[in-house]
Parts: C-alpha cells; structure tokens; sequence
C-alpha cells in the first residue's frame, strides 16, 4: 500500500495502527518489519492499550 507496511493492532474495541515506509527500511522487506517490532515495542503497545482504555472510560463517565 502506497509503498508502505501497515502494522495493526487490535485489542477490544482499540487499535493501534503503524505504518512503515519501504524507504526507511535497509533491503529486509516484512523480515525487517518483524525485527522492528521487538518484545520491547510490544510492551509499550500493551501500555498504550491500557491507557487507551483509561482514556475512553474517563470520557464516558463525564458524560453520564
């Protein structure tokens, strides 16, 4: 797509969507991406998951 990987996540109702330009990479194509996202990036994802749904459960109680 438009020269570019495109890394979802998905969790509920939640997502979290990277997308990764074949010129910022070194040749490696998908084998590079998959070097990219490390157990060290997973663990920041599941973090902004966990604030992501903080976030949103914050909102609707100020509407209710």
């Amino acid at each position: 797509m438009n020269q570019k990987f495109i890394v979802k996540f998905e969790q509920g109702p939640y997502e979290q969507s990277y997308k990764i330009s074949e010129l910022d990479l070194t040749g490696g194509g998908v084998n590079e991406v998959f070097q990219i996202i490390d157990e060290a990036f997973i663990e920041t994802v599941i973090e902004r998951f966990k604030t992501m749904r903080s976030d949103f459960i914050e909102a609707y109680k100020r509407q209710q």
